[in-house]
């Protein structure tokens, strides 16, 4: 195989894993998670994308959020529902700031 090709197969891969560690404790389908992620379906049982950006947030650093979340779904991911629903107060705070220096 072509490394680029590889690369992109290893960054999948990551990419799962990540989404899968955050729900540690619930039987998840991975290529579910990937797909609820990504936008191709708009939920997994009782599991919806504000629910996992939810988990993300609270288990993540931002750096690796960045790396996880696609620019073009990180209004979404930093919208009022998730945010809502961050806990400790600090933690909200947080992620309410970078929302406001990157949107406005």
């Amino acid at each position: 195989m072509k490394p680029v090709i590889l690369n992109k197969i290893e960054r999948l891969k990551e990419e799962v894993k990540y989404l899968t560690d955050v729900y540690w404790d619930t039987d998840v389908n991975p290529d579910q998670l990937y797909r609820l992620f990504r936008g191709d379906i708009e939920r997994i049982g009782h599991i919806d994308r504000i629910n996992l950006y939810r988990r993300l947030f609270m288990t993540y650093d931002w750096y690796t959020l960045l790396s996880l979340i696609p620019p073009d779904r990180l209004r979404e991911a930093l919208s009022a529902p998730v945010l809502d629903r961050l806990y400790p107060a600090s933690l909200k705070d947080r992620y309410l700031y970078a929302k406001s220096v990157l949107f406005g």
